[in-house]
């Protein structure tokens, strides 16, 4: 049976798939391509695809279209240029950033989901698993928040309710406010 080992990462049709929003693939599928940043192993993409409701084939699938590779794969006529892209300003002011993005924020609340409902299907993570921009992630943070403070301890709920904010993307107000940890 094929496999796939090692990191994947978008290609340069992912990323304009990404970017423009063509249809191509249905929100669960995205969400996955998502996912992929060339740091994450396929056995990880795999587990997150089950949580998405996805089988294995997806990932073949998304790799069969051209949406991804794996990192050691050079794209079919393409060399590797310099980016042209302009310096985040976080680097310009030398703070470096840990993993942010809604992608992040939704597998860590997936991830606390299952350890919390099981493998069974809760409303809330349908909920999340629906949820394509940051205010219905938020929406359904907060449901599950309300669901936990009546399971778990103070402490347990006030440190999920840190690391998930730590991992939602920060826009550039609070950059210029000095709220990203400094490492």
């Amino acid at each position: 049976m094929e496999r796939l080992v090692g990191q994947l990462e978008k290609t340069d049709a992912g990323r304009r798939e990404m970017a423009a929003r063509t249809g191509a693939l249905d929100r669960r599928r995205r969400a996955l391509l998502i996912m992929v940043d060339g740091r994450t192993s396929a056995e990880d993409l795999l587990i997150r695809a089950r949580q998405l409701g996805l089988d294995e084939e997806t990932l073949f699938d998304l790799q069969r279209s051209g949406f991804i590779r794996n990192v050691a794969e050079p794209e079919a006529g393409s060399a590797v240029q310099p980016s042209s892209e302009p310096e985040p300003p976080a680097a310009k002011a030398g703070v470096r950033l840990h993993k942010r993005s809604l992608a992040a924020a939704r597998m860590y609340l997936m991830d606390m989901m299952v350890r919390t409902f099981g493998p069974k299907d809760h409303p809330a993570r349908t909920h999340l698993i629906e949820a394509t921009d940051q205010a219905a992630v938020e929406q359904a943070f907060k449901w599950f928040l309300e669901i936990l403070r009546g399971m778990a301890t103070p402490s347990m709920v006030a440190h999920v309710e840190e690391s998930f904010r730590n991992l939602l993307p920060i826009d550039d107000e609070n950059l210029a406010r000095g709220s990203v940890d400094a490492g």
